[in-house]
C-alpha cells in the first residue's frame, strides 16, 4: 500500500472500506460540505458506499492512486486530496480537489497535503497542468492554492449553484515546473 508522508504523523493513502464512518462524520458537517458543490447533503451511507467503491475501481483501472485519503497518526481519515475522475495517460491535465475535517482546519495541513499531492501528480500521473476551482466566499481554499503556487486564471461569474445560492467561481492553474 502506498503511503505518502505529509508531516508530523499525517499521511496520504488510498481509501479503504473502513473509512465509511469517517466520511459520514466529516461530510455531514455543513461547514465542510457547503464548500463542495457536488457533495450531497445529508451525506448518506449509500453515498459513502458508492464513493469508496468508485475510488477502489479507479485505483484498479489506473494502476496508480489519483485521489488520496488524508489520515492522522491513528490512521483515521480526516480529509482528502486528489484528482477524482482523472484517467492517467488520457489527458495532460487534471482538476484537483481537497477537503479537511473541521477539527484540523487552520493548521496548514490542507496546504501541506496539497503540496505532497502536486509533487506526486507531476512526477507520477503524466500531467503537465493542474487546475482547481474555488467558490468566491472560500478564501481559505484560495489561500491553500496560492501557497502551492497556483495562479488565479479568471473568474467565472455566477458559475456554481449550491444549496446556498449561485456563486462566482475562481479558476486556478499550475503548470509543471511552477510548483
Amino acid at each position: 500500500m502506498m503511503e505518502l508522508d505529509v508531516r508530523d504523523g499525517f499521511y496520504l493513502t488510498s481509501v479503504h472500506p473502513k473509512d465509511k464512518s469517517a466520511y459520514l462524520e466529516h461530510l455531514n458537517d455543513k461547514s465542510v460540505s457547503d464548500a463542495i458543490p457536488v457533495l450531497p447533503y445529508p451525506y448518506t451511507e449509500a453515498t459513502a458506499d458508492w464513493w469508496i467503491q468508485h475510488r477502489l475501481e479507479l485505483l484498479s483501472e489506473n494502476g496508480k492512486e489519483i485521489s488520496f485519503a488524508l489520515r492522522n497518526s491513528e490512521g483515521y481519515l480526516i480529509g482528502s486530496v486528489g484528482a477524482d475522475d482523472f484517467r492517467i495517460g488520457k489527458t495532460h491535465k487534471a482538476e484537483i480537489g481537497y477537503w479537511l475535517a473541521r477539527a484540523y482546519q487552520g493548521q496548514s495541513l490542507a496546504s501541506d497535503a496539497l503540496r505532497v499531492f502536486v509533487r506526486y501528480a507531476f512526477d507520477h500521473l503524466e500531467v503537465t497542468r493542474l487546475t482547481a476551482h474555488t467558490l468566491d466566499f472560500n478564501i481559505a481554499s484560495a489561500r491553500i492554492l496560492e501557497k502551492n503556487g497556483f495562479k488565479l486564471e479568471g473568474c467565472l461569474r455566477q458559475h456554481t449553484k449550491t444549496r446556498s445560492g449561485v456563486f462566482d467561481t475562481f479558476a486556478w492553474g499550475l503548470l509543471k515546473g511552477e510548483e
